[in-house]
């Protein structure tokens, strides 16, 4: 369901939480005192960092502390679209300078291996980091290739199950802070029996990383190899249990709009929460975001009548909660092969990602040592359509809850080959198209997963 990113506006995603010690915006990171250099000009190019006068600020603030780097920005488009990206491949194969872009991990890597990009090695060196204790194992195993660090990570994505708090203490329904899928089945049947719900559970399961995220967390994924050949591996079990749970729970348990109704009602899970008309979504941080605009822009919406709970997304089974957790890298920032100074670009990107969440957006940081509680004063604080400002929105341990999980990611714990990441994107697209007909009771199980893995191996051939 990813086919673009917002560069301004992107989800989540922590594993290392700090919650003091954060330097405070427009503080430097290590290494990026500002210095008597020669005056150096960087070339930025980017997608949607020209709202709010994002771009703007971020080089002034680093202009003030780095008085001999001028930074320019040029704006792409909003997205970084099939369009957007020609666009900027183009500029590079032209030879003109770029000095750092903000790229989706899988296009920013799939340069990286057509040598696209250039290698950031000498300048974390020269620069004194330990990159893996800044990015943890997720930033550096998402950004590495052959032995090169080729990205600074920005931002990553997560998926919790949000549930109406309230609600559940009022008719004595625990929900655990990690279930296992039966336990999650077993909370859902309590919430069946609260008068007043339309659905205990609402959720997109066309957003195929939600539907098959368990099986990622326990080390399944997509794609592997047998003879030097890359072959589709939806046949394994892990695979076929994670969407097996989703089928029954919608079309077995009736404990949620099955993928046909969710389309042909045209269903808002974050609305239906709002509204009261179900107790339980699965979705990403960015549902914090959603309901504040909800609450203050949409007309006679007004605040939440419940508290707003959080929870981990449900894992096959019970040692998955301890093993790993669902948490990608969204994107980073990387340095074209047409940068000309990638010593510098390196410190800028690092000042981008690392703090000032007072001007960067909705986003949070993957950097171990980022002050958590000034990060998710994005989520806590709004200002509406007529410039009143809410303060408070929600509690700040809900927040921090919400957008960070309890394990490393599981690309972390099982890292990817790099010579799948071409092909991932593709596939997620193959599985968005075809799992109605397995979610719909159009086709059983088996018989899905054999022609699934059928044209999965035709478009990894042609790829």
């Amino acid at each position: 369901m990813k086919k673009g990113i917002i560069a301004a506006v992107v989800f989540v995603l922590v594993g290392t939480v700090v919650f003091a010690g954060g330097r405070q915006p427009g503080s430097s990171s290590a290494g990026q005192a500002a210095s008597a250099s020669n005056p150096v000009t960087l070339k930025w190019v980017g997608f949607g960092f020209e709202a709010n006068g994002t771009a703007a600020n971020l080089i002034a603030r680093y202009k003030q502390a780095n008085p001999h780097v001028t930074i320019d920005y040029q704006e792409l488009g909003s997205l970084a679209d099939t369009d957007g990206l020609a666009r900027l491949d183009t500029l590079i194969a032209g030879g003109q300078q770029i000095d750092l872009a903000y790229l989706t991990t899988s296009e920013l890597m799939r340069r990286a291996v057509n040598g696209a990009a250039l290698p950031l090695n000498d300048a974390i060196r020269a620069n004194g980091d330990n990159f893996e204790a800044d990015y943890g194992k997720l930033g550096t195993n998402a950004v590495a290739y052959q032995g090169n660090i080729y990205g600074v990570p920005r931002a990553g994505n997560t998926f919790k199950v949000f549930y109406n708090k309230t609600l559940a203490d009022q008719y004595g329904i625990t929900v655990p802070d990690q279930m296992t899928q039966a336990e999650f089945l077993e909370v859902s049947k309590k919430f069946k029996a609260v008068p007043g719900l339309k659905w205990p559970a609402c959720f997109q399961a066309l957003w195929v990383q939600i539907t098959y995220g368990a099986a990622s967390v326990a080390g399944w994924q997509m794609v592997k190899k047998e003879g030097g050949r890359i072959v589709p591996n939806f046949d394994d079990q892990r695979f076929k249990d994670a969407i097996k749970f989703y089928h029954d729970y919608a079309q077995v348990e009736k404990l949620a709009p099955t993928v046909a109704t969710y389309a042909a009602e045209s269903l808002n899970r974050r609305r239906s929460l709002a509204l009261g008309e179900t107790a339980l979504i699965l979705d990403g941080p960015f549902t914090l975001v959603w309901l504040q605009g909800f609450q203050f822009n949409d007309p006679g919406a007004g605040k939440l009548s419940f508290e707003l709970g959080v929870s981990e997304l449900p894992v096959l089974k019970e040692a998955d909660k301890r093993a790993a957790s669902y948490n990608e890298l969204a994107g980073a920032f990387y340095a074209p092969s047409t940068s000309k100074n990638v010593a510098e670009a390196y410190k800028f990107m690092r000042f981008v990602c690392n703090d000032n969440f007072d001007i960067n957006g909705v986003y949070m940081p993957i950097y171990s040592r980022s002050n958590m509680e000034a990060a998710v004063g994005t989520f806590t604080n709004f200002t509406d359509s007529k410039g009143v400002k809410h303060t408070d929105i929600y509690p700040v341990s809900t927040a921090i809850k919400a957008v960070t999980v309890p394990n490393d990611s599981f690309l972390g714990v099982y890292p990817l080959d790099p010579d799948f990441l071409g092909i991932i994107p593709s596939l997620d697209t193959l599985l968005e198209e075809q799992l109605p007909v397995y979610l719909n009771d159009e086709m059983a199980l088996d018989p899905f997963i054999r022609e699934l893995t059928r044209r999965a191996q035709e478009v990894i051939d042609n790829l």
